[in-house]
């Protein structure tokens, strides 16, 4: 796709709005955001910067009722999220046709990625206290450093609300043996303000054996000290979910279903937040935490595991200087201690993996600046740079190497336009990095012991343009429509490089070789009308595609040879709609995620799925009495319901309904109904 046919649809569709724009601001959603505290150093309304972000206010994740960010995401960005099966299965997010790893995901402005892992598994992150999550698309390394070339997955936590004693409790059943509850109190006086809750649920599947538990709760608690506000935080989240869908020893040998097999995950975080305003043009913050997790995966069956874990200790200080309403400027420190401890270390004269452990430290320093040109017309620019270096300790013998060390620099620019009180265009511009993380130092370190050679590797890096209009057409018509070219290069690959000659060689490891090109179209279309009756509706259409740059050839451009492009659909689309009365609330949506490349789960080649996948959902709430809310909720009603000889067999592989991953079955038809109890 032509940018400069992007920029006259962008012109024409601004044209337009300019033309059909009225003087009254349309009624919105109840729920729905203004401001993004994650698109920028400072909080920020959402009009006002450069740059595509998608919000999902407390009101809105009460009615989806998701029980992980991966169920979340596969509503706010259809297509996304590419998930190995029902709740609690491996997801990865692929944003804006960039790679899984290309994601950071937040808690209250800090790091919740795991440094054993090569990306973020959303299946694992439970929602448990969480009151807002922001979508930001597009590179965010300037605020938020590695990982952050296709965007930022940002959760906040429940904040201090009005004063008194106030709390919800819930109840959840349905098909699968569903069961769950939920209860969450907060108190607000002049002294402060305490919060906690807990939430527990369970879930079985048309698969024996098939199960998801978790399990969560949080404690937060404030105070104001003259200028000063202080926050003291405490999260832990666990959660198992079976992992039957294997296959046999070798490639092409066929699959296998062991229901003991099962992945087990848990985060646990603790820490305190200042804000002190020093002057009234200067504000200092300060974010301390403690964050630890641990990983089961299955490594065979009858529940044998290979565990993973880490420790993480990390400080953010901002400094917030405004001189002027029209100038503001940011400064921020950060520093991160890692220690993670995992048994993928091959040691070819034993034949087994040995435990290790790595450690890492990171240093980074960022400066952004907002500057009000003119009257609706807003630039941020950003800076920043990150060092680091990476450990490596094997726990049997003790022996200590410094297994790597990178840094990388970025930039970030962006001008934000309000033409009318109706009409906004921004474009930007920036660069992204990917440090490389501990598990791809351990095995580079474990090659260059093998045969004392040098396998050096260094940071992902990434160039992003964006441009976009979003307005409102006489009071009642929204609309968006968004472009992105992202070019990602020194892309790390995995080089199998192992010979069973005697004594054999294991020098796989990680290196820097391949492009990957991503870029994507996306128009939205909504229109609300109604007052005493409420009513809706949305259109999303999103194009998008991902080339590798180094088989760019005919049959190769986009996947036959680099696995970096699979599960990235070439085009995809969904519609919603609601009705809504001051007791009642109705809900449907139909997503389509089209076509894609992916890897065939016994030969590991690259395949064409074909056919696209569907997904239909409908809700509806009811207000019997006052603060009591009863919901009723339908998913993956399409999908159908397989068997294990189904899945064996391989009946409904060609059924584009049947799986967003291949080889993984979708989960099939499931009914839920809640009740909520608040006061």
């Amino acid at each position: 796709m032509g940018f400069s046919r992007i920029s006259s649809l962008l012109a024409a569709m601004s044209a337009l709005s300019l033309a059909a724009a009225s003087g009254a601001e349309p009624e919105r959603k109840p729920g729905e955001a203004t401001v993004t505290v994650s698109a920028e150093a400072q909080p920020v309304e959402v009009t006002r910067t450069p740059g595509p972000v998608r919000i999902v206010e407390a009101e809105e994740l009460t009615r989806l009722g998701s029980r992980t960010l991966a169920e979340l995401l596969e509503v706010l960005q259809p297509g996304a999220v590419m998930a190995s099966g029902g709740p609690g299965a491996t997801a990865s997010a692929f944003l804006n046709g960039t790679l899984s790893r290309n994601v950071v995901v937040l808690l209250d402005g800090l790091r919740l990625n795991d440094p054993t892992g090569t990306s973020p598994d959303l299946g694992t992150l439970s929602l448990v206290g969480i009151a807002r999550v922001e979508l930001v698309l597009g590179p965010a390394s300037v605020l938020y450093g590695s990982d952050a070339i296709g965007g930022v997955i940002a959760l906040t936590s429940v904040a201090r609300g009005p004063d008194g004693f106030h709390g919800q409790a819930g109840l959840k059943g349905g098909t699968d043996g569903l069961l769950g509850g939920t209860a969450r109190a907060q108190v607000a006086e002049t002294w402060g303000w305490i919060a906690a809750g807990a939430e527990t649920q369970r879930q079985d599947s048309s698969f024996p054996g098939d199960a998801f538990r978790q399990a969560g709760g949080f404690l937060r608690l404030g105070t104001t000290l003259g200028p000063a506000k202080l926050t003291g935080f405490y999260r832990n989240s666990g959660q198992t979910a079976s992992v039957p869908f294997t296959t046999l020893a070798w490639p092409g040998f066929g699959r296998s279903y062991e229901p003991q097999r099962e992945t087990r995950a848990r985060q646990e975080s603790w820490g305190s937040s200042l804000r002190w305003s020093l002057a009234p043009e200067l504000v200092l913050e300060n974010t301390l935490q403690a964050l630890s997790g641990s990983t089961g995966d299955p490594s065979g069956p009858l529940r044998q595991q290979t565990d993973r874990s880490f420790r993480r200790v990390e400080d953010q200080l901002t400094l917030h200087w405004t001189p002027a309403k029209t100038f503001r400027l940011s400064a921020r420190l950060e520093g991160r201690e890692d220690v993670a401890h995992a048994k993928n270390y091959f040691d070819p004269s034993l034949f087994v993996n040995v435990l290790y452990r790595g450690e890492g430290r990171d240093l980074a320093g960022a400066l952004e600046s907002r500057w009000s040109i003119l009257e609706g017309l807003d630039w941020v620019a950003g800076v920043r740079r990150d060092a680091g270096h990476r450990n490596l300790t094997r726990l049997d013998t003790g022996q200590r190497s410094r297994a790597g060390s990178a840094e990388a620099g970025t930039w970030r620019s962006g001008l934000n336009w309000v033409v009318a009180p109706q009409v906004r265009l921004y474009a930007s511009a920036g660069q992204g990095f990917r440090m490389p993380n501990t598990t791809e130092f351990a095995l580079n370190a474990q090659a260059e012991g093998q045969d004392g050679s040098t396998y050096p590797i260094a940071p992902e890096r990434s160039r992003t343009v964006q441009v976009g209009a979003t307005g409102l057409l006489a009071g009642h018509w929204e609309y968006r429509l968004e472009a992105q070219h992202t070019r990602i290069s020194n892309l790390l690959a995995y080089v199998y490089d192992t010979s069973f000659s005697f004594p054999p060689l294991f020098t796989s490891h990680y290196a820097n070789q391949g492009r990957v090109r991503a870029q994507s179209l996306e128009g939205a279309l909504g229109w609300r009308g109604g007052a005493d009756l409420a009513y809706g509706w949305d259109l999303i259409l999103r194009s998008q595609e991902t080339r590798d740059l180094d088989h760019n050839v005919a049959g190769q451009a986009f996947g036959q040879q680099n696995t970096a492009i699979v599960r990235h659909p070439f085009f995809t689309g969904a519609i919603a709609a609601f009705v809504q009365a001051k007791r009642w609330r109705a809900d449907v949506r139909l997503d389509r995620v089209g076509a894609r490349y992916d890897i065939h789960d016994t030969s590991y080649q690259v395949i064409s799925t074909g056919k696209p996948y569907r997904e239909l959902s409908v809700g509806g709430s009811f207000e019997p009495m006052k603060n009591l809310v009863l919901a009723l909720r339908g998913e993956h009603l399409l999908q159908p319901r397989q068997s294990v000889q189904d899945w064996l067999s391989g009946r409904y592989d060609q059924d584009g309904d049947a799986a967003l991953v291949y080889g993984f079955p979708a989960p099939g038809p499931r009914w839920s109904l809640s009740a909520t109890w608040r006061w």
